[in-house]
């Protein structure tokens, strides 16, 4: 039973808890990275400012959020979208 539950929640609870810490950082913050290759001494990250341009997109300021990263408001439409497939699949599923 652990199995079809954790099937059936875990990776929209997983990707709307990750959304929605992205929504609430604070994008004016500059604390230190959490990228991994950063930590490990490489100058260029890929995906640095990624959740500052998520932070911006949720705010409307979405030429901040362009800047700090352009995947930003893609990322936030896929994100979204891929919660609402889950949504549908579950919805067939247990019917």
């Amino acid at each position: 039973m652990f199995k079809y539950y954790f099937f059936l929640h875990f990776e929209w609870v997983a990707l709307a808890s990750g959304l929605l810490l992205m929504a609430l950082l604070d994008p004016s913050d500059s604390a230190s990275s959490l990228c991994p290759l950063d930590r490990i001494g490489f100058e260029f990250c890929p995906g640095e400012g990624l959740g500052r341009s998520i932070a911006y997109g949720f705010r409307g300021d979405f030429h901040s959020s362009l800047q700090a990263h352009p995947a930003g408001l893609p990322a936030i439409v896929i994100i979204l979208g891929r919660i609402v497939s889950i949504f549908r699949r579950n919805r067939n599923l247990t019917n």
